[in-house]
């Protein structure tokens, strides 16, 4: 029974993206701001540093792939960029000492390179048509403080439980 519950908050995550970002764009005095939910890169990076890194790179893999296909016209781009976020945090680990805080700001830091690719990978095929301060003012920094709060909501729970499901798989 536990080995469905993992994938199933996955799920769960992965479509709660979509219903959030109903939320965006948000006009604030007078100013269009982006809100881009990344739920599923707090997911997955959580489920890197807490439960298994090998088995967060077959969640990214698999859930990149299903993230290009409902969501962006590109495929492949978030099926690679997932594993890598996965990658580049392992090795920011082997360098600097791991608890929920250092967790929270380097899925931040994260998320703003998932952004930053993405972004110029798209300026680079000719999708994206705004320049690089709107990209920043409008788009960036919202996003951030977004997903900063899901983090601040998030990171504790998110953190026992797959600490709990790690022990208990541990056990069996």
């Amino acid at each position: 029974m536990i080995r469905f519950v993992l994938p199933l908050i996955g799920i769960v995550v992965f479509y709660s993206e979509s219903i959030f970002a109903t939320f965006s764009p948000l006009e604030v005095a007078g100013d269009t701001r982006l809100l881009v939910p990344h739920f599923l890169v707090v997911f997955l990076l959580f489920l890197s540093f807490y439960y298994n890194r090998n088995t967060s790179y077959i969640y990214a893999f698999v859930f990149g792939l299903m993230y290009d296909v409902f969501f962006t016209g590109v495929l492949g781009i978030y099926m690679f960029l997932f594993p890598l976020l996965i990658y580049i945090s392992a090795l920011i680990f082997r360098l600097i000492y791991q608890n929920i805080v250092i967790n929270g700001l380097v899925t931040l830091i994260m998320i703003a390179l998932v952004e930053w690719i993405v972004y110029q990978f798209y300026l680079l095929i000719g999708i994206a048509d705004m320049n690089v301060q709107t990209f920043l003012n409008h788009r960036l920094y919202s996003t951030l403080l977004f997903n900063a709060a899901f983090i601040l909501i998030a990171a504790y729970p998110f953190k026992q439980w797959m600490s709990a499901v790690r022990f208990r798989q541990l056990e069996d």
